[in-house]
């Protein structure tokens, strides 16, 4: 008798709970923002999730946000599933928010879920408050006019070494030359990092290049997959080894491998910085993203 009450009751609270987060936390929220005069709609459950999909599917990720906008002015109210989204593209208003009052405000439980997924949670990205102030003081050295003049030269010349390739590649062929764009950049944003902290020798690492690549690729894609299906943002799913999980797991721990060994390298003397500064503060927090 009792452990047939007992489980009842536990079935009932979990319902409770289900219907709480799904449903009755965000109708408050959306009704607070209702009240105050702020325009937008509520969809109980998905949200607008199902239009921002459909954006997503139709490769015009920003055609949400242009309709949304037209529709609703410079700020508006939304959700994301169950996660009430006050969106806002006011400058006066960011600035508000980033800057002048940024002790009142913090990073969402969505936000936090999308990036913890890869770079986890101890990070200049996902800090708060002091903690934050912390790793910023730490990086600041990194943007100093005489650090930040010592990398344009080696800038220029990476940059400009990626353009005589390409160049060279289509003169070379008689018909137009096709390039992933998105490569082609992620491994010349790579060379510029590896470049200024590490030196050339690291810059020339083709392994180091195809393996962060190929990381961040596959850890996008997955992510991308997680959260238009909702299962990013649904509690204990989000963390079972199921839908795509592994692969960003494991792409999480391939790049943790190669940051470490640039930095033993660097530690140890083996590689050279180009630049000046204390640019290796930069790649120790990086590292602190994927623990």
């Amino acid at each position: 008798m009792w452990l047939v009450i007992i489980l009842y009751t536990l079935f009932l609270y979990i319902i409770y709970r289900l219907i709480k987060f799904w449903i009755i936390n965000p109708w408050r929220v959306q009704r607070d923002y209702s009240n105050q005069g702020i325009p937008g709609r509520y969809i109980p459950i998905v949200g607008d999730i199902l239009r921002q999909r459909r954006a997503y599917l139709a490769d015009e990720p920003f055609s949400y946000v242009k309709e949304t906008t037209a529709e609703f002015g410079d700020y508006y109210h939304t959700s994301f599933g169950p996660f009430p989204c006050l969106n806002i593209s006011d400058p006066a208003l960011i600035e508000s928010i980033l800057k002048i009052n940024s002790r009142f405000y913090h990073k969402s439980e969505l936000s936090r879920a999308i990036a913890s997924t890869v770079l986890g949670y101890e990070n200049i990205v996902l800090a708060e408050d002091e903690n934050h102030t912390r790793h910023r003081r730490l990086i600041n050295p990194i943007f100093q006019h005489q650090n930040i003049n010592s990398m344009i030269s080696l800038i220029v010349d990476i940059t400009s070494s990626f353009l005589t390739k390409w160049q060279i590649n289509t003169i070379d062929k008689a018909y137009p030359l096709i390039l992933d764009i998105s490569k082609e950049m992620s491994n010349l944003t790579l060379d510029i990092i590896t470049g200024c902290v590490f030196g050339i020798e690291a810059m020339q690492d083709i392994y180091t290049h195809e393996t962060i690549y190929q990381s961040i690729r596959v850890a996008a894609n997955e992510i991308e997959k997680r959260i238009y299906n909702m299962i990013i943002i649904i509690p204990i799913l989000n963390q079972l080894p199921l839908f795509g999980k592994r692969r960003i797991d494991q792409c999480r721990q391939d790049m943790k491998k190669i940051v470490l060994q640039m930095i033993n390298l660097r530690k140890y003397g083996l590689s050279r910085a180009t630049c000046k500064g204390v640019l290796l503060f930069l790649f120790f927090l990086i590292l602190t993203h994927f623990h």
